[in-house]
């Protein structure tokens, strides 16, 4: 599913990431750990085709972020550690808006069917995020 092949990636004489080769299988639950500076994000940056390669190639499906960018935005999904939504939109909105980036488009129910399941409140699915309290729902 996800192959690192010779991944390196330089800013100026500064390389973050060094000729690193990597398979991850589908099914297979991986994680990035290392100190700071290591090139975990970049890494996942050139993976979802945030910034390019140096060299090497950053592959999704067996097919390279560089010349397919889409697919990686079908197959992977990137949260922050701060999430940043639009503030004028609905949660509801929120989620259509950034899932149709991916490529899906999900009827009203099946987005409700979403927020319920991640739990987030009935009543903060036609609020923008700044009206949502925090904390989870109950279940």
């Amino acid at each position: 599913m996800l192959k690192a092949i010779d991944l390196t990636k330089k800013y100026g004489n500064h390389t973050a990431l060094n000729q690193l080769n990597l398979t991850i299988n589908e099914g297979e639950i991986f994680a990035l750990l290392g100190q700071n500076g290591a090139g975990k994000t970049t890494t996942i940056n050139c993976f979802l085709g945030f910034i390019k390669p140096t060299s090497g190639q950053a592959l999704v499906d067996d097919a390279s972020v560089a010349t397919s960018p889409a697919l990686s935005k079908k197959y992977l999904a990137y949260i922050p550690e701060t999430v940043m939504l639009y503030p004028h939109l609905t949660g509801l909105q929120n989620l259509k808006f950034f899932s149709s980036l991916a490529g899906f488009q999900y009827s009203k129910e099946d987005l409700v069917y979403f927020l319920k399941k991640v739990g987030l409140q009935d009543d903060a699915h036609e609020k923008p995020p700044k009206g949502i309290r925090r904390g989870c729902a109950k279940r």
